[in-house]
């Protein structure tokens, strides 16, 4: 069988075939060339946003006019979640960090599925909170100056998510670098010193946490 869009996105699929099929008729398919803005921040929110292929970064302008990463999304994640619960202007603005595909569905076209599925609600919500967390994390990056902290505490935070002997980077080095507000080079080299310091070990693009696996 042929993989939808929607396969590997919990927003956009349903246990109900009827649901995910209504979902499938309204995308809308858009293609954005490296460094393109797919929208801008306080622009009107239109609709939800799927990444079928590249990443995206999602970002936010300070007062004193520094851009702050937010997050990096790669296929499969979703942005503009807030649209399809009453938000009318977007809080962040969002950009194709390399040539990227993105599927589209206008809010009021879901906001007449989310009627009918009490399920994919929940899963909107569910998303929501998921964000709320994510922007946690972003509060606790800038309140933290040195580097390797931050990546330490990045690297565990994954590796509590991935539950594995070997974690993975959530995105490409120069993407995390970003989203934690630090120079790829600065990163590169908090990673060499969390190795030194037998923290970790690098093992290709996977990470091995050693200190928690000596500790079990």
């Amino acid at each position: 069988m042929k993989e939808r869009p929607t396969d590997n996105c919990p927003i956009c699929s349903s246990h109900e075939e009827k649901v995910t099929n209504q979902v499938l008729n309204f995308l809308q398919k858009k293609t954005f060339a490296k460094n393109t803005m797919i929208f801008d921040q306080q622009e009107d929110a239109r609709g939800l946003y799927l990444v079928a292929k590249g990443s995206v970064k999602i970002s936010k302008v300070s007062p004193a006019g520094k851009e702050i990463v937010l997050q990096i999304l790669g296929p499969g994640k979703t942005f503009g979640e807030g649209s399809i619960l009453g938000q009318d202007k977007n809080a962040d603005a969002a950009t194709a960090l390399e040539a990227s595909e993105v599927f589209y569905i206008p809010k009021k076209d879901f906001q007449t599925i989310l009627a009918e599925s009490p399920l994919l609600y929940q899963s909107v919500v569910t998303s929501l909170v998921r964000w709320m967390d994510n922007l946690n994390t972003v509060i606790e990056n800038i309140n933290t100056p040195s580097a390797k902290d931050r990546v330490w505490m990045h690297i565990c935070r994954l590796g509590e998510q991935q539950a594995k002997p070997l974690i993975k980077l959530d995105g490409k080095k120069h993407d995390v670098a970003l989203m934690l507000g630090l120079r790829p080079e600065t990163f590169s080299r908090a990673l060499a010193e969390l190795e030194e310091e037998g923290l970790i070990r690098m093992n290709h693009k996977q990470i091995q946490i050693i200190e928690r696996v000596e500790s079990n």
